[in-house]
């Protein structure tokens, strides 16, 4: 035993060290956002939505008395028109003012235009989309109050320059979050596991090398699986490092079979033994005379016992 008093600290002192080594320095840094891009996106979808559930209200309150009868039709289907645009819920992006509330005409990236460009575009005036948008795709509507052929068509469709106006809105983008690095916790239970498979299976590599102790083997493998298991589970976590779950895999099949070797040499040598004491038994004799009760004869008699 004096052996195993030797390698105990030494194995538990190496296995802590490499646990500790990997959980300290071998974890990958994470990063952690405060809200997720799809949930800043589905907020300002409903932001958009309201917007023009109050606009809707306002243009179909409105007196059109004053408007002719194509002006009131066209007007009409306008209405249609922005609320199927709402209810469709594809808006533009602010991809480039962090922070602000930007209008866009045209979606840089999709090509998704927005609310009065929609409008425009339905009603067959593409061309001047594509003019506003080249010109500058971030104007105001209000500051269209210039433009001759944009004027016309407000005015064909019983619309004003301030309703236009009330019909855009700007796109916000939420301030970017500045990455928080964190460094992965590995689970206290890898080096726990790791340091007490290789315990058992320095236990069982030497001073239990003959296999004689049960509990030496009872231990070296029931660790040795834990580690196996414990390892596997953590192959594709995030939070530990593939290197250290493979490590305490193995050490675990390593133990497990450092106490197969240990039981399976227990039985050959006790297979062994029994072979030799059943050889090795010596016959026993006993001789005992034999007399004639009546003189006619005298012997021995031999008994022999195995």
């Amino acid at each position: 035993m004096r052996s195993l008093r030797v390698l105990a600290p030494v194995g538990l002192g190496l296995a802590v060290l490499f646990g500790a080594a990997f959980a300290v320095g071998g974890s990958r840094p994470t990063t952690s956002l405060t809200e997720p891009e799809n949930g800043a996106r589905a907020v300002e979808v409903r932001r958009i939505r309201a917007h023009f559930d109050s606009v809707l209200a306002e243009l179909e309150a409105r007196d059109v008395a004053a408007l002719g009868a194509s002006q009131r039709d066209n007007r009409s289907m306008l209405l249609a028109t922005l609320r199927a645009y709402r209810d469709r819920g594809l808006f533009p992006h602010n991809y480039d003012f962090p922070g602000e509330a930007v209008p866009y005409f045209v979606d840089r990236g999709t090509g998704t235009l927005c609310a009065v460009a929609h409008l425009l575009a339905s009603t067959g005036r593409r061309d001047i989309v594509d003019r506003v948008a080249r010109a500058d795709n971030n104007v105001w509507v209000a500051q269209l109050a210039g433009d001759t052929a944009f004027g016309t068509w407000l005015g064909a469709n019983g619309l004003t320059l301030a309703e236009a106006a009330r019909i855009q809105l700007p796109y916000e983008r939420p301030t970017p979050v500045v990455a928080t690095p964190n460094r992965a916790h590995t689970p206290v239970a890898l080096p726990v596991a790791m340091g007490a498979s290789a315990l058992a299976g320095a236990w069982n590599a030497f001073a239990n090398a003959n296999g004689h102790s049960r509990i030496a083997n009872a231990i070296g493998f029931g660790s040795g699986l834990a580690a196996i298991g414990l390892g596997a589970s953590q192959m594709g976590s995030q939070n530990v490092p593939r290197a250290m779950s493979m490590t305490t895999a193995a050490i675990g099949g390593l133990s497990v079979a450092l106490s197969a070797r240990s039981l399976h040499r227990h039985n050959v040598i006790a297979a062994a033994e029994r072979e030799a004491a059943r050889k090795s038994k010596v016959a026993d004799a006993t001789i005992s005379p034999i007399i004639s009760v009546g003189g006619s004869g005298a012997g021995v008699s031999v008994s022999l016992r195995f």
